[in-house]
């Protein structure tokens, strides 16, 4: 047995070599938890079709093959009509701006249009589309509704050419990269939508530098690049987070103390 100074100089560096790792995993709880808060509130950067891809390609498809990057358009040209076409109908119909609202008009007659269109290429291709629009899309659509007057206004347009943005990088490098006959016709008349909506809405004056914070090829269709706002929230809610942890483990360890302590009286 250890004499006694030997067996507390043994186990006050034991403490410390627990702290230091109780201390490295709570600075590495709070690095993923920042990356986690961060990173539900951006984009993701989809990349254009490559060799990884390529591996999941349905060989089988008809009409040449299909990669993910192929339906993803498919489907986000689904969940735009299902939030733009209805919020465009309303505004066509109460807002006070002529320009506004023969934009607006244009767009839910173009998005219908070009809703006919998708579907019948994902009827060729056997390919599911949603039944609604995102999350996302579908608060921006009550935003716009929950608006009056030129504030109404100025978000429908901000909105809808930010989404219109992020949406034609996407159909854009389709266009330009699919193997696919059906889903190239299909990107090539989005992007002649697309790029005519963009105008439309960028005549009307209201369009600002928020519209056109977008990412390229968003996971969730439309994202936009995250505010400061989210980011701050985000990392607020990490360090509340980590915060709560620290004071688990310094109750766990002021615990482990007390009944080390307590067996060192009783010996």
């Amino acid at each position: 047995m250890f004499p006694f100074g030997v067996d507390v100089l043994t186990r006050g560096a034991a403490g410390r070599r627990t702290r230091v790792c109780r201390l490295l995993a709570v600075l590495t709880l709070m690095g993923a938890l920042s990356s986690c808060g961060i990173s539900v509130t951006s984009g993701y950067n989809g990349q254009v079709p490559g060799r990884e891809e390529q591996k999941r390609t349905n060989m089988d498809a008809p009409y040449g093959p299909l990669y993910p990057s192929d339906v993803a358009v498919l489907v986000a040209v689904a969940q735009a009509g299902y939030w733009e076409a209805p919020t465009s109908e309303l505004v066509a119909k109460e807002s006070k701006n002529p320009r506004v609202k023969a934009v607006a008009a244009q767009l839910a007659r173009e998005h219908h249009a070009l809703n006919m269109y998708n579907e019948q290429a994902a009827t060729r291709l056997n390919v599911q589309l949603p039944e609604a629009a995102t999350p996302q899309q579908q608060s921006w659509r009550e935003q716009i509704e929950a608006a009056s007057g030129d504030e109404r206004d100025r978000l429908y347009v901000t909105l809808t050419r930010a989404a219109h943005g992020s949406v034609y990088m996407k159909v854009a490098t389709v266009r330009a990269t699919t193997q696919n006959d059906v889903v190239r016709s299909l990107a090539q008349v989005a992007t002649e939508y697309v790029a005519r909506h963009m105008a439309l809405l960028e005549s009307t004056g209201l369009a600002n530098s928020d519209s056109v914070a977008v990412h390229a090829g968003t996971d969730a269709p439309y994202q936009p690049t995250p505010t400061i706002a989210e980011i701050v929230m985000g990392i607020g809610l990490a360090l509340v987070a980590a915060f709560g942890t620290l004071v688990l483990v310094r109750l766990a360890a002021r615990q482990a103390l007390e009944t080390a302590e307590e067996g060192v009286a009783v010996e």
